[in-house]
């Protein structure tokens, strides 16, 4: 079969031949003005660039990324009968929201009745994270199981080095620790202030647990951030996380070991008023995310903001992730960003701006954002084109 040289009928087109046609376009407006955009952190974006070789900042694996859905429900029964839903119909993990979890939104699981919420789910073939203060319970529960601790792919949430060492003395892989940007996010803070302050709350844990080897030490932390509906943001975001952490690991003089690094989409994006529009943003965040690189992604069910979703909305939650992994097939290319120049210039803008941040908070100087910030706020059907009558929520009654 001889090469095909399709490629060659092509023109050779240059940086300038495109400003050409580019300034066609304009009629004489400014290019500056018109198509050059400055980030909330301050980065340059132009609309027309080459490649770029930069670093890579893929995952270690190429597999489609972890499906993970909430369990949130307060009644432990209910809670169980979801989880098995959505174990059957899409989703490789749960994320046990308790309680007294940040994120659980007034609702969350009661620790205590952890082994009737998991009734029936067969851990080793899952994945688990932990939200809240569960996650001694939940290795409680394993001890009393015929499961092998090495088999199992859990991130737990400790607040105690101590017990970050007693998981792994006992066999679990870890991350035992989280270092959590969606509060930042939701906060107002930009992306690098997200990724900084992360970063820095990534490394001030590992400092805090004792008697872990090399190799331990350096998975012992997982990452968790924000993926908003800007998907070249959130791309960009999770590439430099990735970049950002390979450096502290080197500066650590730590072995290279994979990030594990979670997405959730945004709540402060989340509409009240028609959010089926949570649905889109959703769909763009998760796009960013897992093109980004992300080892699991968690879609916050769109009517979250209005009370608890009911079965309509966490199938939805579950689809729009399965669609785009399974149906556009995204995780099928490792890094598929790097070389574009967009987003390599973006990414490295990013990276250099949150080590900035990360040092500052290093010196104690956290960052500060805006709570009034419009940075990540949904405008579609709630500030714009708002329905004229609202849909029903699709939530449970309590």
């Amino acid at each position: 079969m001889s090469d095909l040289t399709l490629a060659d009928k092509f023109p050779a087109v240059n940086r300038a031949e495109w400003m050409k046609r580019v300034e066609a376009v304009l009629k004489g407006a400014s290019f500056e003005e018109k198509l050059v955009h400055t980030s909330a952190d301050g980065i340059r974006l132009e609309p027309v660039y080459g490649q770029i070789a930069a670093p890579r900042a893929a995952r270690a694996r190429q597999a489609p990324w972890t499906v993970f859905q909430r369990a949130d429900h307060p009644d432990a029964s209910r809670a169980n009968e979801q989880a098995l839903d959505d174990l059957a119909n899409g989703a490789t993990g749960l994320v046990l929201v308790t309680k007294d979890a940040a994120t659980a939104r007034g609702y969350g699981i009661d620790p205590a009745r952890l082994a009737r919420v998991l009734q029936g789910v067969h851990l080793h073939a899952i994945a688990l994270r932990i939200e809240g203060g569960a996650s001694m319970a939940l290795a409680d529960l394993i001890a009393t199981q015929p499961i092998d601790p090495e088999r199992l792919d859990i991130s737990f949430a400790l607040a105690s080095p101590a017990d970050a060492a007693e998981l792994a003395r006992l066999g679990y892989a870890g991350p035992y620790m989280e270092a959590d940007g969606r509060a930042w996010h939701e906060r107002g803070a930009t992306e690098a202030q997200e990724l900084g302050a992360t970063l820095a709350s990534a490394v001030a844990a590992m400092r805090g647990i004792d008697g872990l080897n090399d190799v331990h030490l350096s998975r012992a932390v997982g990452v968790t951030l924000a993926a908003s509906q800007d998907m070249f943001a959130t791309l960009a975001k999770f590439r430099a996380m990735r970049l950002i952490w390979r450096r502290v690991l080197q500066a650590c003089g730590l072995p290279d070991a994979p990030l594990r690094l979670h997405a959730e989409t945004s709540w402060r994006m989340m509409a009240v008023k028609d959010p089926h529009t949570n649905i889109l943003r959703a769909t763009a965040a998760v796009f960013g995310a897992g093109l980004g690189g992300a080892d699991s992604i968690s879609v916050l069910p769109f009517s979250l903001a209005q009370g608890l979703p009911n079965a309509f909305a966490r199938r939805v939650a579950r689809n729009v992730q399965t669609v785009l992994a399974e149906e556009a097939n995204l995780w099928r290319v490792a890094d598929p960003a790097s070389g574009a120049g967009y987003i390599e210039t973006y990414t490295q803008g990013l990276c250099e701006k949150a080590w900035a941040v990360f040092q500052n908070a290093e010196a104690g100087d956290w960052p500060a954002p805006d709570p009034a910030s419009a940075q990540g706020l949904p405008l579609i059907g709630t500030t714009a084109y708002p329905l004229s009558q609202e849909y029903a929520p699709e939530t449970e009654a309590l």
